[in-house]
């Protein structure tokens, strides 16, 4: 008898440690913080200064797509790309993501002085970018600011010459995006 009303004590406290699991009270999982922005990027760097327009998609909680194209086709560098990128929620701030991607792009060069250089007037090669940086979203109003950094490297191609330099197309950018939630 004292066996059996022990087996049933211990029963009993195991199924109540098993309920016990279930009422815990459990945070929702990470969400995106919005799931289309568009907007313009303000760029600088070796090529001076340049104006885009950039889009991005959010295709999972943390992932998205996000798709850039400099506004001047007649500047010296022109990119346009499409990249693949991580963006993890912070513990500390809803508002504040990091973020790091990676993506394919082209990019035409345009000849500094066709007079003097020989060949083509620009040279169109396929590149791959990289980029990270911060994005802080309003709370009161749909926008998104960001602060990043894009770099070429990686070039597709021989007929590019040796003097045209990918990291002159590398450049730090601050962008402003409506968010669509």
């Amino acid at each position: 008898m004292k066996k059996k009303l022990l087996i049933l004590c211990f029963s009993l406290c195991l199924a109540g440690a098993a309920q016990a699991q279930d009422s815990l009270q459990v945070k929702p999982q990470v969400s995106a913080p919005y799931k289309l922005a568009v907007g313009m990027r303000y760029a600088t760097g070796p090529q001076g200064a340049d104006l885009g327009i950039t889009a991005k998609y959010f295709i999972g909680k943390q992932s998205a797509w996000e798709a850039y194209s400099d506004l001047n086709p007649e500047s010296r560098y022109f990119l346009a790309s499409l990249s693949y990128i991580w963006q993890p929620k912070l513990a500390t701030s809803d508002r504040v993501r990091p973020y790091a991607g990676v993506g394919v792009g082209l990019l035409k060069t345009n000849n500094p002085s066709p007079a003097h250089f020989d060949g083509p007037a620009s040279y169109t090669n396929p590149v791959g970018i990289a980029s990270f940086g911060f994005e802080y979203s309003l709370k009161k109003i749909p926008l998104a600011i960001s602060l990043d950094y894009r770099s070429t490297f990686m070039r597709y191609g021989r007929a590019t010459p040796r003097y045209v330099d990918l990291i002159r197309s590398s450049n730090a950018g601050i962008g402003l995006k409506y968010t669509f939630r």
